[in-house]
């Protein structure tokens, strides 16, 4: 189809394919781990009582999120020719989604100051319209749009593994984040084992992406929808 990406070229396509890789494979292994160093609860106490943890959980999530947005593009480069629209609309939906919760995480490191000197603000800013809306659309976009390129992303490369675990990892994240705020902390471990699952997911992705630009300066068969 004209327009496509020839996976069977080298050159410039060869290495940005590469780098791309290595982004996602990055970002896909620090995910979980921010994840991980997060803490459970977001409150006046928690924040000032676990502000490293907070802070080091923030630069992480903001690393892995601006790796992730490098090697999307690669990614979908690569596979969009059996993407179709759903999957094309996906892998657009979960860019943006990604953008937004990176600069949504901002808040991270305002939090520490803001809870010792106006702790009001916490919960003001919280409830406070316009962001009430920018996380809402943060949101939509992360979960469904992971979802769609995820579902897509089994039909298309070899492997289907990676593509179930980003269908079913970014929901489980956000929805694990969002029950241990509103309900209960103890369902924290959601968060963590969505972060695993989606970080796992990319990574695998990036994987084969990395060693499909490797394998192009070789100047071997390239095709990421056929087994390595």
């Amino acid at each position: 189809m004209k327009g496509d990406v020839d996976l069977e070229g080298g050159g410039s396509w060869a290495r940005l394919r590469g780098w791309s890789g290595m982004a996602l494979m990055a970002g896909g292994v620090l995910f979980p781990v921010a994840t991980l160093l997060h803490p459970s609860l977001e409150t006046v106490g928690t924040i000032i009582a676990g502000e490293v943890r907070l802070v080091a959980a923030h630069a992480l999530f903001t690393v892995s999120w601006g790796l992730v947005l490098f090697g999307l593009p690669g990614l979908y480069a690569a596979v969009r020719g059996g993407m179709g629209r759903l999957g094309s609309a996906g892998f657009l939906l979960a860019f943006a989604g990604t953008y937004l919760l990176a600069v949504s995480g901002n808040f991270g490191f305002l939090a520490p100051v803001l809870a010792r000197k106006a702790p009001a603000a916490i919960d003001a800013l919280s409830e406070y319209p316009p962001v009430v809306a920018l996380n809402g659309l943060a949101a939509i976009a992360f979960v469904f749009g992971y979802i769609l390129a995820g579902i897509q992303m089994t039909r298309t490369t070899a492997t289907r593994t990676c593509g179930i675990l980003v269908a079913v990892g970014a929901p489980a994240h956000l929805l694990g984040f969002g029950m241990s705020q509103l309900l209960s902390p103890t369902l924290w471990p959601i968060a963590v084992i969505g972060s695993i699952s989606l970080g796992a997911g990319l990574a695998w992705a990036g994987h084969r992406l990395w060693r499909t630009g490797a394998a192009a300066a070789d100047r071997a068969p390239l095709d990421l929808r056929k087994p390595a």
